[in-house]
């Protein structure tokens, strides 16, 4: 029996489909079909505004709205509004440093590690000089608590400038 090239596909939604592997070599349909089950989700499911399933001018008013709202709690916080870097850096520098920021006080203040005099201090002190967005778009992965010890040594600041020849 010949080892069949339409498979059907149990995706992560929930739904089944059939799809042709025949452009994968025999041996390794099964582990891609078990694979690409897990990693997407089927047709119907799929849309390319993303997982909300919003128009492109409702993702566009939503951006704004958050694009606002970092703004607000960085002019409260006393962190530059305006950050260095491309048109698509800045929405998404903005977004990653108020969710580091937020979870950072969620992670030290509201546990009671910190005093919010503190945070001020190591936190909020530490991240007003740093208006690149780049220095946050590269550390967003990391975890809330060990923000203070980042801040503390962000590296050059001059480093990831808008062009390669800032000095």
């Amino acid at each position: 029996m010949a080892i069949p090239t339409v498979w059907e596909i149990p995706y992560s939604c929930g739904h089944t489909e059939q799809k042709d592997l025949s452009h994968k070599p025999a041996g390794k349909r099964a582990a891609f079909a078990t694979w690409f089950g897990k990693k997407y989700v089927c047709s119907d499911c799929f849309t390319p505004s993303g997982a909300l399933n919003e128009s492109s001018t409702e993702r566009a008013a939503r951006d704004a709205a958050e694009a606002e709202e970092a703004r607000a709690d960085a002019a409260r916080d006393g962190i530059p509004l305006d950050l260095v870097g491309s048109d698509k850096q800045i929405p998404w520098a903005l977004k990653v440093r108020r969710s580091l920021l937020r979870d950072a006080y969620s992670a030290l203040v509201e546990t009671g590690q910190m005093t919010e005099t503190e945070f001020e201090e190591h936190v909020l002190l530490a991240a007003r000089p740093l208006d690149r967005a780049r220095f946050w778009i590269d550390n967003r992965d990391t975890n809330a608590a060990d923000l203070p010890e980042l801040l503390a040594d962000p590296g050059s600041l001059t480093a990831g400038a808008s062009t390669e020849n800032a000095a």
